[in-house]
């Protein structure tokens, strides 16, 4: 079934409109460095136009008998063209690389506002698959600037072999006439093909999703394989992983290596067929021997006629694979939102492209009032991300400057709760900030309003220190405040690196308890006015949890809600309440 406009199917690929309007879009990211590219490989393919007239001119002048002068004059206008177009080559490829770089930035920075947006109309389908999604960033991405990396020279070729064709005609129509052949069955060959293209593609695509994400699942269950005796298996199973991707991977690169080949061997062919009629032409003596050596000079370019046109072809039909999956992480599973219009984010990016050493964009807080916030829920609802009942009409006040401790067993829906107060999830109900509505909790649910520390935090294979700030403008003074009052001070202090100390993925480096430390230090690095964390203290040793917990209560920065089960932490709440069935009741 074919996909609505602007809209790839659920369940098929894109269609040709879609794939042209996605090319043109990306065209018109930087469309200086586009036409400017454009226009330089255009100039690369036309100028053997000037090569072959002169050399045709230099030979029929050598056979005509001319003084040697002339000759070495000739000859220099034709190597002054092949310097020419050198030179513009050199000029084309730079200008390319940087459209290269910018557009492929501009497609991976729309993926990732779909992941990280805020704003429902901007906000995609969470990834449940990270490593599908990696391929999609590294992959699809490609397939799309290669697709219109391909208009640049297809055009150049395009208007070569107009020239081409046109001079030739006027030497010998037949000539001319034979060129074509090959280009009409490169076309009718690609066309047979279109479907076998599409499937294998997305076959090799999902088996490569398979064995990403099966590695990054071993490497993240290192111990659990060693402690359960389970490295056989898992070899095992990998191995039957890269045997299904060995199989895909190579049935995709054989058609495609085979119609490349198809389309390669179309140069013999043209220039075999070209010499051919145009020996006829020579022994009628209706052909010089100049115009033979003009013919046999653009043959040698016309047959990248048939290629390109093969190329085009193909190329399209895996951008037609590549914008259904590039939908599957846009909003409104729409491909076309991949290549929306830059924005300032991009715009930054792009400079520090253009001029390498600049500093990186820094996202700076908005300014808002200090101190801890009155918030009031009422009727508060939300679903799990699966759609079954998560909360239903949770009512609860958090007075400014309190701490309120959320129990309850498991699946109860504590974490949903947070979620949904954060604007993380679909909501229906009501929060009030300080007495006023709340029009959009996820755009308001933001430092310096709010900060969150997951159950399980995150950190990433940075420094210490930018993992604390998230690209915000915060001073050692600040982020050396906020270690202090997470109880990770001490222990960054004698990290021999301090907070220049790389920590590993997901900050392997440090203990479970530095990690929630320190992710702990970084929401309240920026003095959030509501701090909602999620078993703070799960994994730290009881002194310092009992200092941690005392630190929050006495500071008095922020409102705290917090998710817990430990004694200590209700020992420090102001209010404890009992979340159980998707609804909230006061514990004595």
């Amino acid at each position: 079934m074919s996909a609505p406009s602007g809209r790839a199917a659920a369940d098929g690929d894109a269609t040709v409109r879609d794939v042209l309007r996605i090319g043109a879009a990306i065209a018109r990211f930087r469309p200086g460095l586009f036409w400017g590219a454009l226009a330089l490989w255009v100039g690369f393919w036309v100028l053997p136009l000037a090569f072959g007239l002169g050399l045709r001119w230099l030979v029929d002048t050598i056979a005509a008998g001319a003084p040697l002068r002339s000759l070495v004059g000739i000859g220099g206008l034709v190597l002054a063209a092949e310097a020419t177009r050198i030179v513009v080559f050199g000029g084309a490829l730079r200008t390319w690389i940087r459209w290269w770089v910018i557009s492929q930035t501009q497609m991976r920075a729309n993926l990732l506002d779909g992941q990280l947006a805020r704003e429902p109309d901007r906000r995609a389908r969470p990834v449940e698959d990270p490593a599908a999604a990696v391929t999609v960033f590294r992959d699809d991405v490609d397939d799309a600037t290669i697709f219109v990396d391909t208009w640049m020279d297809a055009a150049g070729v395009v208007v070569f072999a107009v020239a081409a064709l046109a001079i030739m005609a006027g030497i010998d129509p037949l000539v001319a006439a034979v060129v074509l052949v090959p280009v009409a069955v490169s076309f009718a060959l690609n066309n047979a093909l279109a479907t076998w293209l599409r499937r294998w593609r997305r076959a090799d695509r999902e088996a490569t999703e398979g064995v990403t994400g099966f590695l990054g699942d071993a490497f993240a269950s290192v111990l659990t394989i060693k402690t359960a005796g389970a490295e056989r298996a898992v070899v095992d199973r990998l191995a039957v992983r890269n045997a299904r991707r060995r199989t895909t991977a190579l049935r995709d690169r054989l058609l495609e290596d085979a119609l490349r080949g198809a389309n390669t061997a179309s140069v013999p062919v043209t220039i075999g067929l070209v010499l051919l009629v145009a020996a006829g032409g020579l022994r009628d003596e209706v052909l010089s021997v100049g115009d033979l050596t003009l013919v046999a000079s653009y043959a040698t370019t016309l047959v990248a006629l048939p290629l390109f046109a093969g190329l085009l072809v193909s190329r399209g039909r895996h951008l037609q694979v590549a914008a259904n999956r590039l939908a599957r992480l846009l909003p409104g599973d729409d491909p076309h939102r991949a290549v929306a219009p830059r924005d300032e984010r991009v715009e930054a990016l792009t400079r520090v492209i253009d001029q390498p050493g600049e500093t990186p964009i820094r996202n700076d807080p908005p300014g808002a009032p200090a101190g801890p916030v009155a918030v009031e829920v009422r009727g508060l609802a939300a679903l799990h991300r699966d759609g079954t009942p998560g909360i239903a009409g949770v009512d609860l006040d958090l007075p400014a400057g309190t701490v309120t401790v959320v129990t309850g067993p498991v699946g109860a829906g504590k974490t949903t709760f947070l979620r949904a107060l954060l604007g993380l999830l679909p909501t229906e109900g009501e929060v009030r900030w300080d007495g006023e509505p709340i029009a959009d909790l996820a755009a308001h649910m933001v430092p310096p309003n709010a900060a969150y520390v997951a159950q399980v935090p995150r950190l990433f294979t940075e420094p210490l220190r930018d993992n604390l700030r998230l690209g915000r403008d915060l001073d050692d003074e600040e982020l050396h405040a906020a270690a202090e009052r997470a109880q990770i001070a001490a222990e960054v202090a004698a990290m021999p690196d301090g907070l220049d100390t790389v920590v590993g993925s997901r900050g392997v480096r440090l203990s479970g308890g530095q990690v929630q430390r320190a992710a702990t230090a970084r929401a309240l690095a920026h003095r959030p006015r509501l701090l909602v964390v999620d078993d703070l203290s799960s994994a730290v040793d009881v002194e310092t949890e009992q200092a941690l917990w005392k630190a929050l209560r006495e500071d008095g920065s922020s409102t705290v809600l917090a998710v817990s089960h430990r004694a200590v932490a209700r020992r420090h709440a102001d209010r404890v309440v009992r979340l159980e069935g998707g609804r909230l009741r006061e514990l004595d």
